[in-house]
Order: structure tokens, then sequence, then C-alpha cells
């Protein structure tokens, strides 16, 4: 138990960068803006994240008007449990394979039980970090709806403090059985990839269908559903109870009081250990045999003519292609790269033109045609922006040289100019923003039937707006590269320069959207304000292009 608490620790100290925030540990002036940056990435936030918790409560309004309240947390438990289902596919592949620190711990005398626990424990305070932000408002919300005093504090902390525990052990068992049979000569790295991604495809494809099992009424008894809807308070949670009982039963335990809600605590907190303990013995009999081996690297042998030395050799690439090459290769070839930054444009068209031919459009999509056409240019101009908001989310732009790590001092050495930097890194974003606004017009419409001239409207503004955004995630991530780290994963998913890429991004298309809806509102032309708006993304991106190149040439010279 010492030694697990121990690697547990120092597991969280380091993943977590904890010591970063210690005054003591500032070795330059700059270090000490780090407060300010976390201020004001939680102040950039604040209205996105107002807007999150006015939309559960409102949704839980709506719940509490059909008699439905009951189904409010039960939703959220069962979303909650997809969430860190899948963001723990992610981290169990880093801490568990990929950290660093793996190496020096399995040759000492430490079981590998020992350090599955302590890694695992770690990803667990990870995932109460993320979920915090998801589920306590909607714990508080709820206690508004169903009452309760200090015994409700009780049972809603038991509630959160179980939610991660099974999906998370379900996460590491998958992964950890990928890993131990995919741990064979030749290309492993990618036969893991393809392998996490058929898996998620699986998961997600049985997720919709039960949606669709789950919420199909027989055609002609809708009026008999919607009368027993308004009659029976429990009827959505034992729908969803069918397939996912541990959903409704986080329901039963919040809403109820008496005997009832403390056996279904009872059985929650049981089920949850013996999940635990199942990972445990199963990692315990296959996790070491999934590393053994893993990090062996196997070239192949073959001999080349003279004809082909010479043809390779004269093969000269323009300097911004070849940065391309090697950033995008990396983004390619390492797993959590690939996963943080390239699933979306892999997992988007599955969801937009697989979700179609499994569930069907429903007719009551009828409904948001007929608000579609009475705001078109609403729709039209909120579509690029939601284009943009791909671009800020993806960290493929503010973590470019972040990812570099120590081989970071190749990039300050070689031959390349500023431009062809900028131009180089800029590509793999550029690319992946444009297969995302390509799959997404055709997949949205099997929804609404908007118009092809909308269409290349948005894709306009998501392409030439996309510009900025990732100059500013260049320039953020330039400004404060994340060079030390241990694990590929801190370098994405644990890099704030991605929040604060993040935040800027927000402010940014917060104002533009604004300024657009004020400017839809006067009734402008649609052309007039599709130039303006491409006149304000393009002055943006040649003040942060000139910013960007004076920033590289100091940078490069000053970092050590």
């Amino acid at each position: 138990m010492k030694e697990i608490f121990l690697l547990t620790k120092v597991s969280l100290i380091n993943n977590l960068n904890i010591h970063g925030f210690n005054p003591k540990n500032y070795k330059s002036k700059k270090d000490r803006f780090k407060p300010f940056l976390f201020i004001f990435i939680i102040v950039a936030l604040l209205p996105s994240y107002y807007l999150y918790v006015k939309f559960v409560k409102q949704m839980g309004l709506s719940l509490l008007m059909i008699n439905q309240e009951l189904y409010f947390t039960a939703l959220a438990h069962y979303s909650s449990t997809l969430i860190v289902f899948m963001f723990g596919l992610i981290y169990v592949l880093s801490y568990y394979y990929f950290s660093r620190d793996t190496d020096m711990l399995i040759p000492l005398p430490i079981k590998g039980k020992t350090i599955v626990i302590s890694k695992f424990l770690s990803i667990l305070i990870y995932e109460y970090l993320i979920l915090s932000f998801f589920l306590i408002p909607i714990l508080i919300i709820n206690r508004s709806f169903v009452g309760g005093g200090f015994f409700y504090l009780i049972k809603a902390t038991i509630t959160f403090l179980l939610t991660p525990i099974i999906p998370l052990s379900l996460s590491s068992i998958i992964v950890i059985t990928i890993m131990r049979y995919t741990n064979i000569k030749g290309k492993k790295d990618l036969i893991r990839v393809i392998s996490m991604f058929v898996f998620l495809f699986f998961i997600i494809g049985i997720q919709i269908v039960i949606q669709k099992s789950m919420m199909s009424i027989p055609t002609g008894q809708e009026q008999e559903f919607l009368a027993d809807l308004f009659k029976n308070s429990k009827l959505l949670i034992d729908m969803l109870g069918k397939y996912f009982p541990l959903s409704k039963w986080a329901s039963i335990i919040l809403s109820q009081s008496g005997l009832n809600s403390i056996f279904y605590l009872f059985i929650t907190i049981i089920v949850n250990i013996v999940a635990f303990m199942i990972m445990v013995l199963f990692s315990e009999k296959m996790y070491l045999g999934g590393i053994i081996g893993g990090k062996e690297a196997n070239a192949k042998k073959k001999l080349l003519t003279e004809e082909e030395l010479k043809t390779a050799s004269g093969e000269v690439s323009r300097d911004f292609i070849a940065i391309f090459k090697v950033d995008m290769i990396t983004l390619l070839k390492t797993p959590i790269y690939m996963f943080n930054c390239i699933s979306i444009v892999v997992i988007m068209p599955f969801l937009l033109l697989v979700m179609p031919a499994l569930t069907g459009v429903s007719k009551e999509m009828l409904v948001l045609n007929d608000i579609f056409k009475a705001n078109i240019d609403i729709f039209t101009f909120g579509l690029a922006g939601g284009f943009l908001l791909f671009t800020t989310v993806n960290p493929t732009a503010s973590t470019s040289f972040s990812r570099e790590g120590s081989t970071f001092w190749i990039t300050r050495i070689i031959p390349v100019t500023s431009k062809n930097q900028i131009i180089g890194r800029s590509i793999s974003p550029m690319i992946l923003q444009a297969v995302t606004i390509l799959v997404v017009s055709v997949g949205i419409r099997f929804y609404i039937p908007i118009g092809i001239p909308n269409i290349i409207i948005a894709a306009i503004l998501g392409i030439i707006g996309a510009i900025p955004l990732i100059l500013i995630g260049l320039f953020i991530d330039i400004s404060r590269p994340l060079l030390n780290w241990d694990n590929p994963q801190r370098a994405v998913k644990q890099n704030m320069n991605v929040l604060i890429s993040m935040a800027a991004g927000v402010i940014i298309i917060v104002a533009l959207g604004a300024l657009t809806y004020l400017m839809i509102k006067i009734n402008l032309q649609k052309l007039l304000i599709l130039l303006t708006d491409l006149c304000i993304f393009l002055l943006l991106s040649f003040l942060l292009y000139k910013l960007l190149l004076k920033k590289i040439k100091i940078q490069f010279a000053e970092t050590e």
C-alpha cells in the first residue's frame, strides 16, 4: 500500500506539473505570469461554462414539466460514464504504455499490479477533475428538484466518486488487451491505432443502435406514449435502465430516501469494488506482457541499387514541405497524437454518415427544417462558427513545437526560415480543418436541406477564418513551448498552451459572431457580411503572421 501511495503521489506531481506552479521553481520572469495565465483561461471560458450550466438547468426544468425529473440524473450519469470511458482509452494508453516512468519502474522490484493500481489512481484523480466541471452543476441543480439536506450531499458525493471507476476499469481492460495481443513484430503502432479506432467505431455503433431501440415508439402509439410519460415518472429511467442499470441506480439513490436508496447505494458500491478487483487481477496477468518487447524498433533491411540511391539522394523538398512532412508523420505515427489531433476527422465521418443509416432521420427533423428556413442566414454563419470551433478545439497547432520535446534543438539549427516554419506547420491543421469541413458539409445534409451556396459560404469562412486561429496556436506554443515532458500525453492533453489558445480562439469567435449577428439583424446583404468577416480574418492573419515571424526568430535564438 505504501508503494502504491508513493507512486501515485509522484505520478500526480509529475503529470499535473504541480511543481511548475511553485514560485520557488520559477526560472525566469516569464514564469511569474503563470498564475495570471491560469486566471485568464478561467475568465475566458466562464461565458461558455455559464451557457452550459444554463442549458443544463433548462433541460432539467423541461423534464420536470413532463414529470420525468428522475431521468435528469440518470441521463447525466450515463453521459458521464461515456465521457470517462472515451477519455479513459486515451489516458490509459498514454500513462500505462507511453510514459517514460514505465521504463524506469519495470526493472525495479515492484509488482506489475502495484504499477497498474498507481497509474489507475492517477488517471482516476485526473478524471475527477474533468468530471467535476460536467457533473457537479447537475448534482446541485438536481437537489432543487428532489430536495434533500445533508444526507443528499453525502449520497451525491459518493455517487460522484463512484461514477468513473467502472468505465475507467473497462477502458483499462480493453487497452491492456489490445496492447498485449498486438505486441508483435512489424508495424505494431499501426496495428494498435487501427485496433483502437475499430473498437471506438464498434462502441459508437452499439450506442447508436441501443439509443434507437430504447427510444423507438411503434407507429400509431405516440399518443399513448405521451400519456404514459406524464403519468409514470419512472418511464424514461426504466427504458434507460434496461441497458444501463448503473444510471438508473444513480437516479434512485439521489432522488429517493430511506432503505430503497441505501440498498441501491450499497449495491453500486459493491459492483464498483468488484469491477476494480477484476481490472487489477486481469492487469496483473496481462500488463507486463504488453510492455516487454513493446519498445523494440524493427528496421527493414533492404539493399538499395545504385540507381535507387541516386534517385533518393536527388529528391529535395521545399523547406516548408519538409517541415509539413515531419509534422504530419509524427502525428500519424504517434498513437497519442493521432488520437488527440486526428481522431475527430476519423470519427466525424462515422457519426455523420453512418448514424443516419443506422437510425434513420426522424420525422421530428421537419421541425428543425422549418426553424432553419426561417433563420437561414443565422444558421449559415453559425455553421461557419462551428467550423472555427473545430479549429480552436483541435490541439494540432497549439502543440506544434511542444510535441518535439527534447528534439526541439534540431528545429533550431536546421537552415529553414521562420516563414517556411510557419507555412509548414500550418499545413497539417489546415488539412484537418478542410477534411472536417468537407465531412460535416456532406453529413449535415442528411438532417437539414441546406443549400450548396450556403455551405460554400460557411466553408469559405471556415477555411479563411482558421488561418488566424492556427497562427494564434503557433504563436502561443512558440512563446512558451512545453519541451520537458516524459509522456507524450503531457505535450497535448496537459499542455496549458492548448487551453490558452482555446480561450483566445473562443474570444475571437464570440466577438466576430456577435458582430455578424448584429449585421444580420440590421438586414445587411449576405455578400457584404461575408466580405466584412473575410476582411477581418485576413487583417488578423496578416498581423499575427508578422508577430509570429519575429517571435520564432527570438525563441530559436534564446531557447535552451
